[in-house]
């Protein structure tokens, strides 16, 4: 898997913005980077904790590829948290 890069807030807001006016589903790298995002910004500001070091499947980051999720607008099939 590629490392995930943080996104700025402008280029977060560049890549929504993006996949809505072209109407695509965002791609798993692109949902994995906004994930990060507002990881950092919310969780990861108050802790310390890397998004790299939040363990695939926990609840934690189930929580935060379901945000992602839902910021693209695809929300169907997301898992319960």
């Amino acid at each position: 898997m590629a490392i995930i890069q943080p996104l700025s807030t402008k280029l977060f807001h560049a890549l929504l913005i993006q996949c809505i006016a072209e109407e695509r589903s965002p791609t798993d790298a692109e949902i994995e980077s906004v994930a990060s995002k507002i990881w950092r910004d919310s969780h990861g500001a108050a802790t310390g904790q890397d998004w790299l070091d939040v363990a695939r499947g926990s609840d934690a980051h189930a929580q935060m590829i379901n945000a992602a999720r839902m910021a693209f607008g695809c929300h169907h099939g997301v898992a319960a948290a």
